[in-house]
């Protein structure tokens, strides 16, 4: 389902760009586009916070800690790419994670 609201595709976009996620919870949007985009950038975000964590430890932490945000980077710019094209798009590996989220 594609959708062409100009204020939809660029909330949606912007939910893939670190705390930005955040929007579209803090001004409580009705549209489904924008909710799909934001729980699965929430989840990216808290991704991203974990694999922070996981620096810290000396040596292993440091390689499995930038492999993560390598990652994370690189969904978050697949995300934003389909956002921005009106496309759903369902990150691999997170959906049971993404569907429990609520708002």
């Amino acid at each position: 389902m594609k959708t062409k609201n100009l204020f939809a595709l660029v909330l949606s976009a912007l939910s893939y760009v670190g705390v930005l996620c955040f929007l579209p919870f803090f001004i409580k949007v009705k549209n489904e586009f924008i909710k799909f985009h934001a729980k699965q950038g929430m989840s990216v975000f808290i991704l991203e916070v974990i694999f922070t964590l996981v620096w810290i430890i000396p040596f292993i932490g440091w390689i499995i800690g930038a492999l993560g945000w390598l990652v994370c980077i690189l969904i978050s710019i697949f995300g934003f790419i389909q956002a921005i094209f009106g496309e759903r798009w369902q990150i691999p590996g997170l959906k049971k994670f993404v569907n429990k989220i609520k708002f």
